[in-house]
C-alpha cells in the first residue's frame, strides 16, 4: 500500500469522523510541515512514524489500532491545539462535552467571561436556557462577541462555554470548530443557512420610508433592553446610533477600562463573591443548582428585610424577604440560611420566580413576601426546617372586619323586618319605611362602556 494513500485514507477518516481515526496524525503532520519537510516527503515520514495506526478501507489494510466515540474526538481536539505548536491557552483534549457550561451574566449583571491574561483568540458556543447548543462562533474579544449575540438573539443566549488560544491562529480554530459541530452531530441553529445572519448581522427592525425605519428600530431598541433588565443585565449596552437611523439594532463593544477601573471592578467582584452562594434544590426528584446574591441585610428589632438576586438556569430574578422576629428566633438560624432555605423550597415548588401588575388569586408574591406568607401558602413550609415549630397562624397577616359595610337604610331596614318577624307582625305602614335620601344630580352615576 502506497505510504500517501494511507495517510489520504487515514486523513478522511480523521476529519469526517467515520471509520478509524489515527492517533495525533494532524500534529505530526503540522510539525513536518512547520520543520520544513518537502510536502512529497511527509507521507513518508508520517507513515514511518506512525505506520502501525493507519488504515485504508480503500485496500482493506487492518489498522493495528483504531479510536471512535469519545477517544476519537478527543485526539481530534488534541491534534487540533498543537498543529499550532502548542501555544494554545486551552487543554488540547477538552472536548465541547467536557467543558463546563458559564453563565452569560454573572450575579453582579455583568458579561464577564473569566479568561487568562496571554489570551488572544477563542472559540465559543452558545446555549439556550434548555443548554441545547445553537451557535459556534470565533472571537479576538470573547466579552464583546457575547455581548454583541446577547443583544441580537437575548432569547438564546444563555450558557457558553469556549476554548482560548493565545495567538489567533485560524486553522487551529476552525478545526475546533469542526471538532464540536461533528461532536453536535451536526451544526447547530445559529450556524445554518437559514439562521446565520441573525446572528452575525444587525437586527433589521424593518420600516420603508426613513422615518418608519427609525420608529420600528426604537422600538425594537426597547423591547431589546427590557428583556435584558428581565434577564438581570445591570451593565450598560449603547446602541449604535448610526446603525439605528437605518432600521437596525446593533450594540457598541464595551468600552476598555484602565488598570485603576480593573482594580476597582476586581475589588467589587470579591464583594460580590464573598455575598453569593450557592445552594441547591431538588425539583421533581433531580438536583438543581442555583445562586443566591445578598444585595443587602437590613436587621431591626422587629426582624429583618432582605435583599436578594436568586439565579438559577441563567435567569436572575430580584427579591425582598421580611423576616419576623419570632420567625428567626423559632427556626435559631441567621437571615442568609433562612432566605436560601425558603428559596430551596420554592423553587422546589416550582413557584413563578418573576410576577408583574395585579396578581391573581393563585400567583405567590414571589417579588416582596414574609415567611408567614409562605406558611400560609404552603402547609410543608415548615418541614423545610425539621422539628422547629414555626410561629404559625397566630402570626399570619391578615385583615379583620370591625366595622359592619353597606347602605345604611338597607340594613336598618332588614332589621326592622327581622323585629316585626319575632313580634308575630306581618304587616307595616309605608310611612313606617326609611326613604332613601331624594337623589340629586351629583349623585347620578352615568354607565360607560370600559
Amino acid at each position: 500500500m502506497r505510504a500517501s494513500c494511507r495517510v489520504k485514507a487515514a486523513s478522511s477518516n480523521m476529519l469526517t469522523g467515520k471509520g478509524r481515526c489515527p492517533s495525533e496524525l494532524g500534529a505530526v503532520l503540522g510539525r513536518y510541515k512547520r520543520n520544513g519537510t518537502p510536502k512529497a516527503e511527509r507521507s513518508a515520514c508520517v507513515l514511518q512514524k506512525m505506520g502501525p495506526q493507519l488504515s485504508c478501507r480503500r485496500h482493506h489494510c487492518p489498522p493495528a489500532s483504531s479510536h471512535t466515540g469519545e477517544r476519537g474526538r478527543a485526539l481530534r481536539m488534541r491534534a487540533a491545539s498543537q498543529s499550532a505548536g502548542g501555544n494554545q491557552v486551552a487543554s488540547s483534549s477538552d472536548s465541547l462535552d467536557s467543558l463546563p457550561f458559564k453563565s452569560f451574566i454573572t450575579s453582579d449583571g455583568e458579561i464577564d467571561p473569566d479568561q487568562k491574561d496571554d489570551a488572544q483568540s477563542s472559540v465559543f458556543a452558545v446555549f439556550d436556557q434548555a443548554k441545547q447548543l445553537q451557535f459556534i462562533g470565533f472571537s479576538k474579544n470573547l466579552r464583546n462577541s457575547l455581548r454583541t449575540v446577547l443583544g441580537r438573539q437575548v432569547e438564546f443566549c444563555f450558557f457558553y462555554k469556549h476554548v482560548d488560544f493565545s495567538e489567533v491562529d485560524q486553522e487551529a480554530m476552525t478545526k475546533v470548530r469542526d471538532a464540536w459541530v461533528e461532536e453536535n452531530h451536526g451544526m447547530p441553529p445559529g450556524n445554518t443557512a437559514a439562521k446565520r445572519l441573525l446572528w452575525q448581522q444587525p437586527i433589521n427592525a424593518g420600516g420603508v420610508s426613513e422615518r418608519g425605519k427609525l420608529v420600528a428600530a426604537k422600538q425594537q431598541l426597547e423591547t431589546i433592553l427590557k428583556k435584558l433588565k428581565q434577564r438581570g443585565v445591570r451593565e450598560e449596552f449603547v446602541v449604535n446610533e448610526d446603525m439605528l437611523a437605518e432600521g437596525k439594532v446593533d450594540f457598541l463593544p464595551a468600552k476598555e477600562l484602565t488598570e485603576e477601573e480593573k482594580q476597582r471592578k476586581e475589588e467589587h467582584k470579591r464583594r460580590i463573591l464573598e455575598a453569593t452562594k450557592d445552594c441547591s434544590t431538588v425539583i421533581d426528584g433531580v438536583k438543581e443548582d442555583f445562586t443566591i446574591f445578598f444585595e443587602s441585610i437590613f436587621n431591626a428589632n422587629g426582624g429583618a428585610m432582605v435583599d436578594v438576586v436568586v439565579t438559577k438556569d441563567d435567569l436572575a430574578t430580584k427579591h425582598r424577604v421580611i423576616m419576623g422576629e419570632e420567625y428567626i428566633e423559632a427556626v435559631n438560624l441567621p437571615p442568609q440560611k433562612i432566605a436560601e432555605a425558603t428559596f430551596a423550597f420554592l423553587l422546589s415548588k416550582k413557584v413563578q420566580r418573576h410576577t408583574e401588575g395585579i396578581l391573581t388569586s393563585n400567583q405567590f408574591p414571589i417579588n416582596y413576601f414574609a415567611l408567614s406568607t409562605v406558611e400560609q401558602w404552603y402547609d410543608d413550609f415548615a418541614l423545610t426546617f425539621e422539628e422547629t415549630k414555626l410561629p404559625g397562624e397566630n402570626k399570619f397577616w391578615r385583615f379583620n372586619r370591625i366595622h359592619e359595610y353597606g347602605d345604611k337604610w338597607s340594613a336598618l331596614a332588614v332589621n326592622q323586618d327581622a323585629d316585626e318577624t319575632a313580634d308575630g307582625g306581618g304587616h307595616r305602614e309605608a310611612a313606617d319605611v326609611p326613604q332613601p335620601l331624594e337623589e340629586t344630580p351629583e349623585a347620578e352615576v352615568t354607565e360607560t362602556n370600559s
